[in-house]
């Protein structure tokens, strides 16, 4: 699938490097920076573009090409108005000989990255459940022309949630270039933001002045074994996901403010920050968070360490903060969909018993009882500082070697950064996340009284705790490196060759091995056998709940499919019972029988274990669910295979002369 991979690389770099030269003068931006802003600015054009012609409602194939050409111009103009090519060549190259052998290294590792993705298959992604939500909701969009008003997920019509805007206006406007089906798309944009997140990561270790083991960063952060004892929550960016376009987003908005926190010229760059935090924000806000977190700790670092004035820090960050807040909040209301955070404002859940967890209800698909509570916290707050122990050393039961090894680690950083004080900045926005991360754990434990919210510190943030990690790491690793090679050339070039070395080999261990895809094929297989006998507007129940795979690869909408409403009260008061009742139709469906009348169901599919098809929860397919629907008086068997049944119910029809679309239209 290489022709995706090569559509969706010019549709990024070619504006984003536009954009790129055209930020700042030559000299005045690194040649890491600029490569690594390529990515970021690229993405934002892309989506940003999408985003305006979706809110305008005339999103549309030629007005998206179209549009990318004026774009991409314009920049280009710009870029070449502030100084000629040959300006932008001498300033890059000057800054590629001041520090040939660091650049060097980091160019290794986004080169072995670059060589490596493009072997990973998007149907991994088949094995996974959340990332098929947002490419439907991006065919939804891409087919409309629009944010729709309302979506039809779980067998009902719901307003749209536009808190994934941006993200989904993208991914509308990338189906419109490369069609609906997802493979092909999904691989392009995999491989784009892995390369895009290694450039971003190691050029924000530069400006953090790690030096020689900028590298470093990306590498433990992104390319850690999955066994070894260190952070590796956010590590192999192998499957399709939001959160990962997400955390190329938000780390080119930290790259971007870096600058607007420094540069003598800074209304420019603080302005182009809150544009780009809000581009982030609006594609997944999590890694925006820790973003934010990370440019704030530096700011503070900057008024103590380097002695910049605090009122000017201060008064730049809220600069860029109103930007975000101006462009992210006009953003929701001209979509004129649900932000989906009510439970958030502070809206109860109503509509089950006081003793049930909604949330929790609906990830176990069954009704669960509440936790019982000890005082106000749903975690306690020791418990809380021992997952993020467990977190660092990835070992449930070795809390406490976790939490002594971040805390020797945090006392060499701290030791080596006092005799180099440009590392102190690193090491505080090191410590400041970890501080962040645990302060949001102790609020939504406070706050929530339900498992989803109240579980937010460790269930997502926590994740991030990678980064921290690598930070000191590398803080430490360039800490001895100037204690002891100091300025030495020749020790300077052997630390820059071992590193370059360790990061390719990183790049090369966690690339693609030899994986057995047959349960990926046999997905594929069994779903186009579906939609060869299932017309496009039945109402079909299936023993596997997904959050958008039927959708996006047939256009068929299932009863158990869709998006995860945790926050949104009125919607998981109507998903749950759906929900329930179909887990408890497939565990006896002589005794739950009702529940297609019930929910109007037309057709039963059953699938077995043998195949993916972008599913997760609690209650996996069987091999008896086919013989026990197969059972019922009033169910007529349309399709049996080894991979899959489909039995019509009631006056649905079981077969058509005329053969049903592979896909169907949104």
């Amino acid at each position: 699938m290489i022709g995706p991979i090569l559509v969706l690389l010019a549709l990024v770099l070619v504006p984003g490097a536009g954009a790129a030269l055209a930020f700042g003068r030559p000299g005045e931006v690194s040649l890491a920076a600029r490569f690594g802003l390529a990515f970021g600015f690229g993405y934002a054009v892309a989506a940003g573009l999408a985003t305006v012609l979706a809110l305008a409602h005339v999103l549309t194939r030629a007005g998206f090409i179209a549009g990318l050409v004026v774009v991409t111009v314009l920049l280009w103009g710009l870029a070449l108005r502030q100084a000629g090519l040959r300006a932008h060549w001498t300033a890059l190259a000057e800054d590629a000989r001041s520090a040939p052998y660091s650049l060097g290294a980091g160019l290794a590792l986004i080169v072995a990255v670059a060589a490596t993705r493009p072997f990973f298959t998007p149907e991994l992604t088949l094995g996974i459940r959340s990332a098929w939500r947002y490419w439907s909701d991006g065919l939804e969009v891409g087919a409309a022309g629009h944010f729709p008003a309302e979506t039809h997920q779980w067998g009902i019509e719901f307003p749209t949630t536009v808190s994934k805007a941006v993200l989904n206006a993208f991914e509308g406007g990338v189906s419109l270039l490369l069609g609906p089906d997802p493979l092909g798309p999904m691989q392009g944009i995999l491989t784009v933001t892995a390369i895009g997140l290694v450039a971003v990561l190691f050029a924000v270790g530069r400006e953090f002045g790690l030096g020689v083991f900028a590298p470093v960063l990306p590498a433990l952060v992104l390319l850690v074994p999955q066994r070894a004892p260190l952070p590796v929550d956010i590590a192999g960016v192998e499957f399709y996901t939001a959160e990962n376009i997400g955390r190329l987003a938000a780390f080119s908005a930290l790259l971007v403010g870096l600058y607007a926190l420094t540069s003598p010229r800074p209304r420019v760059p603080v302005a182009l920050t809150g544009v780009m935090i809000a581009v982030a924000g609006l594609t997944h806000l999590v890694p925006t968070v820790i973003a934010v977190v990370m440019l704030a700790s530096f700011g503070i670092a900057s008024a103590l360490v380097t002695h910049e004035s605090a009122l000017r820090v201060l008064g730049r960050g809220a600069a860029l903060l109103g930007v975000f807040a101006v462009v992210y909040v006009a953003t929701l209301v001209a979509s004129g969909g649900d932000l989906g955070w009510q439970t958030a404002g502070g809206q109860a859940f109503r509509g089950f018993p006081a003793n049930v967890d909604p949330t929790e209800s609906f990830t176990e698909g069954r009704l669960v009882r509440k936790h019982p509570q000890v005082g106000h916290f749903f975690i306690q707050p020791k418990r809380l500082v021992g997952l993020l122990g467990a977190e660092i050393v990835n070992r449930p039961n070795r809390v406490r070697f976790g939490l002594l090894a971040f805390a020797a680690l945090s006392l060499a950083a701290l030791g080596l950064a006092l005799r180099a004080r440009s590392l102190l900045p690193a090491a505080v926005v090191a410590w400041g996340l970890v501080t962040a991360m645990l302060a949001i754990g102790f609020l939504f434990s406070f706050r929530y009284s339900t498992a989803v919210p109240g579980k937010f510190g460790p269930g997502r943030m926590y994740d991030y705790v990678a980064i921290s990690v690598a930070l000191l790491v590398a803080v430490v690793l360039e800490g001895l490196r100037l204690l002891l090679v100091g300025s030495r050339r020749r020790g300077h070039i052997a630390v820059a060759l071992a590193v370059g070395a360790l990061a390719v080999v990183a790049a090369i261990a966690t690339g693609p091995r030899g994986r057995a895809l047959s349960k990926a094929d046999n997905g594929l297989q069994l779903m186009s056998q579906v939609a060869s006998v299932v017309p496009c507007d039945a109402r079909m129940l299936v023993n596997a709940r997904t959050a958008g795979s039927w959708e996006a690869i047939t256009g068929r909408l299932a009863v158990t499919e869709g998006h995860a409403p945790y926050l949104r009260p009125t919607v998981i008061n109507r998903v749950v019972p759906v929900i329930v009742g179909a887990n408890d139709f497939f565990r006896d469906p002589a005794a739950n029988r009702d529940y297609l009348e019930r929910e109007r169901i037309q057709y039963v599919v059953t699938v077995g274990k043998n195949a993916w098809i972008g599913s997760k929860g609690p209650r996996q397919p069987r091999e008896e669910d086919a013989e026990a629907v197969a059972a019922l008086p009033g169910l007529r068997p349309v399709l049996r295979d080894p991979l899959v049944s489909v039995f019509a119910v009631g006056a649905a029809p079981a077969g058509s002369a005329e053969p049903h679309p592979d896909r169907c239209p949104l």
